[in-house]
């Protein structure tokens, strides 16, 4: 499952990479001769404030996941989680140095995403057959966070309307886990004759912190002396933190609670498609 999700994130970040490196290494000859592959020769000023718009698709990359069943005795239990891709958007407001540095607080929200995650292991070994899988879960996330922009050939002087990026941010992202069910078909265990097969717990959220980092590239689609407008494309990777359901179980499912209700990791892959628009015109 881990291999498939690996390899589905590296098929779709892909193009994007390859189209940001292959143009990245033509920069510096561009450059040179003042001119693009679009026909502007140079971009125009961006020094100042800025408000940036982007939207794209999150597919999550869960780790870590595991809940703790309501026996003292009863083993850690471990789950391949993986959840379904949601679309994720943000609206940030920044200042550029135009120095190849650039910097700006961004307010992101990605929708719910759907949760499934089968048993994949337990802490005394013994096997999943006979113990519960997480179905029916889901996190959605929002936060805020402060972003840095690296572009290289912009801080060696080139003033080309293309220019590629790294970035690296920080910030927190609320996790709001809902309604989680623990399935277990198997018949109970003469010590435990009264488990039911389907137990529903209620939903819970959580203030993390969270991290990214990335690589993009902006092209300036307008030409010199107009209102500088840049169209920005970005692979990023989010780690929004831990995220976790409550202990609480819904009406008529049973009284007991988890020690540890079900907890994870959430990680994201994210691919946006942007607009960045300075606030002053020099």
């Amino acid at each position: 499952m881990e291999i498939s999700v690996r390899a589905t994130i590296t098929s779709r970040a892909a193009p994007l990479l390859a189209a940001i490196l292959s143009i990245s290494t033509m920069a510096p000859c561009l450059a040179q001769e003042n001119e693009s592959l679009f026909g502007v020769r140079s971009a125009s000023v961006t020094y100042g404030p800025y408000v940036r718009l982007e939207f794209g698709s999150a597919m999550p990359s869960l780790s870590d996941a595991y809940w703790l069943p309501p026996g003292q005795a009863d083993p850690r239990i471990d789950f391949s989680a993986s959840g379904s891709d949601a679309g994720i958007g943000a609206v940030a407001f920044g200042f550029d140095w135009q120095t190849g540095i650039r910097g700006d607080l961004s307010f992101f929200g990605m929708r719910t995403s759907d949760i499934v995650a089968p048993c994949s292991g337990a802490s005394d070994g013994s096997e999943c057959a006979i113990h519960a899988d997480i179905k029916n879960a889901s996190v959605t996330t929002k936060g805020a966070m402060a972003n840095v922009f690296y572009a290289p050939f912009e801080a060696r002087g080139s003033n080309s309307i293309f220019q590629p990026f790294i970035v690296a941010g920080l910030g927190i992202a609320r996790n709001e886990v809902g309604a989680w069910t623990r399935e277990n078909s198997n018949p109970p265990p003469p010590d435990k004759p009264d488990r039911r097969e389907l137990r529903t717990f209620e939903g819970d959220s959580s203030a993390e912190l969270a991290w990214s980092i990335g690589v993009g590239a902006s092209l300036q689609v307008t030409r010199q002396g107009k209102w500088p407008v840049m169209i920005e494309a970005a692979w990023r990777y989010y780690d929004f933190g831990s995220a976790t359901g409550s202990a609480t179980p819904f009406p008529e499912n049973g009284n007991s609670q988890p020690r540890q209700p079900f907890t994870f990791d959430n990680e994201a892959h994210v691919i946006t498609l942007g607009v960045r628009i300075p606030l002053q015109r020099y």
